[in-house]
């Protein structure tokens, strides 16, 4: 409203500043008419004694002109008046509307600029945990990873030594069971083998650890597998269901290890994606929330100022109209005075005439 009150208080005949000349010197009119109105009479007088014919009825008009030119001016400077405090009225209560109207929108502004700028705060927070949480749940999997990594490697290898040492007992079975030897010469055909069927060794070790089991207190005569070749291959094939369940427990162990890293990976690549959304979201709404808080600022910075020119001019408005009215008062009375005495002076003239 600042600039458009302004225009219209400023195109108003009797609120402009400068104030117009005849806003200017209304009360000196009133001031000049009162002084020809009390200079009557003395013409009268003086139009008497200079002529022969009396001009009583002359003066007596002249005055009763004027006195009715006086009142018509007054009553034209009080509808003047009257249409100016009219208007200044107007202009008060606009003024105060929009300054109410201002006050109210700053009020507004400014709890919207405390809740845009405590969601930025806020959604900080929550975009800086987010990048926290991704960056550990990262680090976690490229952890889980490696360590798969390392798993899967020693189960190859592993799996790798028990597949070739069941190949080579089921080799060893074949040959000793075609064949008579005894321990001595199994264990020296195993020897032999060892240097070129992979897997061989470890079927050798375990060979070696069996035949000293069995030499032990308490265990079967050793005769009896140093004699009988039926006895080393029963020996060798115990060896092979045990190299083969030990290889089912490596294999097993290695499907439940990469299930579980599996699940742990799907686990973390859901939750890293879900967060970077989440943390994509919040940095967007962020922005608007920012963009929002800066321009509820401006357009409080424009309503203050906007409600300041109100104020101003309001103040402005009340204090030019208490001045012309305590003007309009003075003139008022000074008129009222003046036409006193016009009137005294027609009857007073009017009797002269008479006698």
């Amino acid at each position: 409203f600042g600039s458009s009150s302004a225009s219209s208080l400023a195109s108003h005949p009797t609120f402009t500043r400068p104030q117009p000349l005849e806003a200017q010197t209304r009360p000196c009119k009133m001031k000049g008419f009162a002084a020809v109105l009390l200079l009557l009479p003395l013409l009268a007088s003086a139009a008497r004694l200079s002529s022969k014919v009396t001009p009583t009825e002359k003066v007596i008009q002249m005055l009763s002109e004027m006195h009715g030119k006086g009142e018509k001016m007054m009553e034209e400077e009080q509808k003047v008046f009257r249409e100016y405090t009219n208007w200044v009225d107007d202009q008060v209560t606009e003024l105060g509307f929009e300054i109410k109207t201002a006050t109210a929108k700053i009020e507004e502004l400014i709890a919207s600029i405390e809740k845009a700028d405590s969601d930025v705060e806020q959604l900080g927070l929550d975009i800086e945990k987010l990048d926290k949480d991704i960056a550990e749940m990262t680090a976690e999997k490229k952890a889980a990873t490696a360590m798969r990594a390392e798993q899967h490697a020693e189960y190859v290898k592993v799996s790798t030594d028990y597949g070739e040492s069941v190949d080579a007992l089921e080799r060893a079975i074949e040959v000793m069971a075609s064949q008579d030897h005894d321990t001595a010469q199994a264990e020296s055909m195993l020897q032999s083998m060892a240097t070129t069927v992979p897997g061989m060794p470890s079927v050798l070790n375990a060979f070696i650890q069996e035949k000293n089991r069995a030499a032990e207190p308490g265990a079967p005569e050793v005769a009896a597998y140093e004699s009988q070749s039926g006895g080393i291959v029963e020996m060798l094939e115990g060896l092979l269901k045990k190299f083969k369940g030990e290889l089912g427990d490596v294999q097993k162990a290695e499907s439940n290890e990469k299930h579980a890293f599996e699940m742990e990976e799907l686990h973390l690549s859901d939750t890293i994606e879900y967060s970077t959304s989440q943390r994509e979201e919040k940095a967007i709404t962020k922005g608007k929330r920012a963009a929002a808080s800066a321009e509820a600022k401006g357009e409080l910075s424009t309503t203050k100022a906007d409600k300041a020119a109100d104020e101003e001019l309001k103040a402005e408005t009340e204090a030019v109209y208490k001045e012309k009215s305590s003007a309009f008062a003075r003139a008022s009375i000074s008129a009222a005075r003046t036409f006193w005495f016009s009137s005294k002076a027609t009857d007073f003239s009017d009797r002269k005439s008479v006698v």
